[in-house]
């Protein structure tokens, strides 16, 4: 965002006369109105572009650079947007090319909201270029819509960021008592460059570079969030990639459900079936599944007699979001026993174990999810090659900086680092808010460590996790308590850590950074 003090939003429509009747009107009059109510209204200012045509669009963000584009209007279930043309009827724009439109228009857009029907599937091809877009993952009703549109700009008229305004959004649906609070999903922008994080760990990646050419290896990525895991496991997979293996990556995201979740058997075959689509390989689960047999027997057998026996390169499989499993006790268990097995036959020098050789793991996971576990527990503990993410350097962190659009002062980048530290999501994050608001640094630092700033999300899920563990928040007290170091029974100690809250200086425990200090000290009133 530039230094204008005032947020630009473009709200465009189109309602071809050869198509359903929408409220499109009523949909951007709510959203005026709701700004009027909010005490940031004055830093907003609306343009509309009413029956867009293909042609409109570019114009209007050629003359009005606006930071938000909001398009209302219908969407078809193969991922067009409908414009008119100049019969106002229906023209169809595919992904692609409003992905390429809105490439130019980088610079100044922030945040894309797609209010129609299907619109995801447009979502996705834009998001590669814009930090935040919000699309449609099915066909969405008016009442929704408008809701949503309600939602998400009384939040953002609060000075709320584009993600809280999303679940403001959601929200104001479930409060109209529409079923359709899951319609909505929201995109965030991967960064693409190379930079952001490659040249910071090199040491980290030759090392996994090496592991991952061993047979049967496994390596293990965690932290806690936002540290860079999803980034470094990519960059793996990329370097295995280019050396010719086979390559699989399933995030656990999308086959973690209620159903298998309380259902091993289930899970297992899903799990198998998931990798075998990645491989472009037909289900012939029918053919390798035993009744008679564990479920875990059978996965290995489809494993080795079908999907790893039909593969003439070594296949590396990265799982990603393991933690969701760790969190399932049902399945967490045997799953993990089934890792470990694999990893240990590849060990044994035998004819039937030789295959396990060509299955490199790659598991990554959240710490945050310990809090949930027994403290004693640790699925997957000295197994494989451990990779612990550490945070980012002073320099690290200016060089981020940087990248992320800003020219800071060097007294401004050390301020940051005393709030923050060097945690990479927590500096993206105020670097984006700077961005996004006009809002002076000071001010920043003064509302960060408050429910007003731009933190809340993380904060709040964080004291969701230590109310989940009354063992570990009593701990956490007694840190906040305390200007020095903590000793801590070393299990307790190494959860905190593994919850990004503490670090470690040799046997003592201290607030991770002065965000978490001030925050927490001020929520159970402790005095200084």
């Amino acid at each position: 965002m530039s230094n204008d003090s005032l947020m630009r939003i473009l709200f465009l429509t189109a309602e071809p006369t050869d198509t359903a009747r929408l409220r499109l009107q009523q949909e951007l009059r709510d959203i005026q109105e709701q700004i009027q109510r909010v005490r940031l209204r004055d830093k907003f200012v609306f343009k509309q572009q009413f029956s867009a045509r293909p042609g409109d669009i570019s114009q209007a963000i050629l003359d009005f650079e606006p930071h938000i584009v909001h398009f209302s209007g219908h969407g078809a279930s193969t991922g067009e947007l409908c414009f008119e043309n100049d019969l106002g009827q229906a023209q169809p724009v595919k992904p692609e090319a409003l992905a390429a439109l809105f490439k130019l228009g980088a610079a100044h857009i922030n945040c894309v909201v797609l209010n129609a029907c299907y619109s995801d599937l447009q979502a996705q091809a834009i998001v590669q270029h814009i930090s935040f877009v919000i699309g449609m993952n099915k066909a969405i009703g008016d009442r929704a819509a408008i809701s949503f549109a309600v939602g998400f700009y009384k939040a953002l008229g609060a000075n709320r960021s584009p993600e809280e305004a999303y679940e403001f959004g959601c929200v104001e649906i479930q409060l109209q008592g529409i079923p359709e609070e899951s319609t909505p999903v929201l995109r965030k922008k991967v960064d693409q460059s190379p930079a952001v994080f490659h040249l910071e760990r090199p040491a980290i990646e030759r090392c996994c570079y090496e592991d991952i050419q061993l047979p049967g290896s496994l390596i293990r990525i965690k932290a806690s969030m936002g540290m860079g895991k999803t980034w470094l496991m990519n960059r793996i997979v990329a370097y295995a990639r280019g050396h010719g293996y086979k390559t699989v990556t399933l995030s656990f995201k999308g086959l973690i459900d209620e159903t298998v979740s309380q259902d091993v058997e289930k899970f297992l075959r899903a799990f198998c079936v998931a990798v075998g689509n990645e491989l472009d390989m037909p289900n012939k689960l029918s053919d390798y599944w035993d009744n008679q047999l564990t479920h875990i027997f059978n996965t290995t057998i489809y494993f080795q007699r079908y999907l790893l026996a039909n593969l003439t390169t070594p296949l590396v499989l990265a799982l990603n979001d393991v933690d969701l499993v760790f969190e399932e006790p049902v399945i967490a268990n045997d799953f993990c026993k089934m890792l470990r097995n694999w990893h240990d036959r590849a060990k044994r020098d035998d004819k039937n174990n030789n295959i396990w050789q060509d299955l490199r793991l790659i598991a990554v996971h959240s710490t945050e999810f310990y809090a949930s576990l027994d403290i004693n527990s640790s699925p997957l503990a000295n197994v494989g090659l451990v990779i612990e993410l550490p945070e980012f350097s002073p320099d690290q962190v200016q060089h981020l900086v940087k990248l992320r659009g800003l020219n800071l002062t060097a007294s401004q980048i050390k301020q940051l680092i005393n709030l923050l530290g060097g945690h990479p999501l927590l500096i993206r994050k105020i670097c984006d808010y700077l961005r996004l608001y006009e809002i002076s640094f000071k001010k920043l630092l003064e509302i960060a460590p408050t429910l007003e700033g731009p933190f809340r999300n993380h904060l709040i899920e964080h004291l969701e996790n230590l109310d989940k563990n009354p063992q570990l928040k009593t701990s956490f007290l007694q840190i906040l308590k305390k200007e020095e170091a903590v000793q801590l029974p070393p299990n307790i100690a190494r959860t905190l850590k593994q919850l990004g809250l503490v670090k470690l200086e040799g046997n003592f425990a201290k607030v991770r950074c002065n965000l978490y200090y001030l925050f927490f000290k001020s929520i159970f009133n402790l005095q200084k």
